[in-house]
């Protein structure tokens, strides 16, 4: 910033003190159209969220998360943002990225503003947990649409969503993927049942999966790629991680369960993208298959 945006900025901060959140913002929010900076940010939102300006402070905090996250007030704040929009998942993944000895007080105030939605806003929140019950009825970007509005739901009725949407035949593996990756990074300790490719039914717990990057089998398979591409085909390099990601997407949370031998499974995924067919009948090579099977379905819309 030069020195009159410094200038600035010094009479938003004591406006800020003074409660003249309206006054605040503006200027903050002519400064922002200029330059930009954590302390622009987090004071902008400060004061539109006290101005009660909710969606245009929600804005701030979803596009730069990490931002709130380096003191207790801070993430307070975005906490709050989050709840005055009815982000109640959002607000939960950003807690879980915080620091531990802030997360039981931070919950609290979750829980306290979910218990009170769901005496305020009963019949909205009856009519989107009907909307995510029937989730499986649409094609892949309906169920996409109804999971985002399903996020907005307190923790309470997404699980009694989520129960129902698991064991779906009609809902997208992908789908029942993010459900179970957010219910793991929120650490949700308890038995869910899903309904998986294989069309047989599994429990897990999502607070005892690991993230998928961190499984060991999933950083062999990376490592094989990266020794066969890295230095030779950066193109090649680049889709074949790719379509790695889109099948621990799939494979999500059995990956450990179906990859039982990463060098087989690197060595399928490199012969496929290049459009070529197995030589062998492998595990790997019928899991890639029904995956890859898949994937056409989706690009069909189905």
């Amino acid at each position: 910033m030069d020195e009159q945006q410094k200038r600035e900025l010094r009479r938003a901060l004591v406006l800020i003190k003074q409660e003249k959140w309206k006054t605040a913002s503006e200027i903050l929010g002519g400064l922002l159209m200029d330059t930009t900076s954590p302390i622009l940010i987090r004071n902008q939102v400060l004061a539109l969220y006290h101005d009660h300006q909710y969606v245009q402070a929600l804005s701030f905090v979803l596009e730069e998360p990490a931002l709130f996250l380096k003191t207790r007030s801070d993430v307070e704040l975005a906490v709050r943002v989050l709840l005055a929009n009815q982000r109640y998942l959002k607000c939960r993944l950003l807690i879980a990225g915080a620091d531990p000895g802030w997360q039981e007080e931070l919950l609290k105030i979750v829980v306290d503003s979910e218990q009170a939605a769901e005496i305020k806003y009963q019949v909205t929140l009856q009519q989107n947990l009907r909307q995510f019950y029937h989730l499986g009825d649409g094609t892949i970007l309906e169920q996409r649409e109804r999971l985002s509005e399903a996020y907005e739901l307190p923790l309470n009725e997404f699980l009694l969503g989520s129960r129902f949407v698991l064991r779906d035949p009609f809902v997208q593996p992908l789908i029942k993927s993010d459900i179970i990756e957010t219910l793991r990074c929120i650490h949700l300790d308890a038995q869910v049942t899903y309904l998986w490719l294989d069309n047989q039914e599994y429990q897990v717990n999502p607070a005892h999966l690991i993230a998928s990057d961190e499984l060991p089998v999933v950083k062999k398979v990376r490592q094989l790629i990266h020794d066969r591409l890295a230095n030779q085909d950066a193109m090649r390099y680049q889709l074949a991680n790719q379509q790695f990601d889109l099948q621990l997407m799939f494979l999500m949370p059995r990956i450990e369960d179906v990859i039982d031998d990463p060098t087989a499974w690197a060595e399928e995924l490199l012969v496929t993208i290049d459009g070529g067919k197995s030589a062998t009948d492998s595990a790997a090579a019928r899991w890639q298959k029904l995956i890859r099977a898949r994937i056409s379905k989706l690009a069909q819309g189905n």
